[in-house]
């Protein structure tokens, strides 16, 4: 079998890898790019929307790690029967929020970790919670 030559030269001559070491590059780059989307595949599909409604709603999230936290913790106040709108009020209190955002926040939080609560929502903030994602 011969080799291709385009105007003489040899294609394997320019290039600093062996042929032996392609397939060593090839499976770093493999295991590479696995890598990447695994981390990528492995976030939580109900933070990611919760992440996506809050910017939405003009919500600036600056760690999101925290807003998931705060969001579960909304979830924990209606658990111990707090009511939506002293929920509203603490993550005010907690947060730079205005309160119509805090009240948002706690909307959001309900339909994204814990729909449960939706008939707990206070008539004052049943309005902010969205319907379900359109796919």
């Amino acid at each position: 079998m011969q080799r291709l030559r385009p105007h003489g030269k040899d294609i394997a001559a320019g290039m600093n890898a062996r042929p032996g070491k392609w397939p060593a590059v090839c499976a770093v780059l493999l295991l590479a790019a696995v890598s990447f989307w695994s981390a990528t595949a492995s976030a939580d599909p109900a933070d990611d929307a919760f992440i996506a409604s809050l910017a939405n709603y003009g919500i600036e999230v600056r760690d999101s790690g925290i807003a998931i936290a705060m969001g579960h913790r909304v979830c924990k106040g209606f658990d111990n029967n707090a009511n939506a709108s002293v929920l509203a009020m603490k993550v005010k209190r907690d947060t730079d929020l205005s309160m119509k955002e805090a009240s948002y926040f706690v909307g959001l939080s309900v339909a994204a970790y814990c729909p449960q609560y939706r008939g707990q929502i206070d008539r004052s903030l049943i309005w902010l919670i969205p319907g379900p994602p359109l796919m």
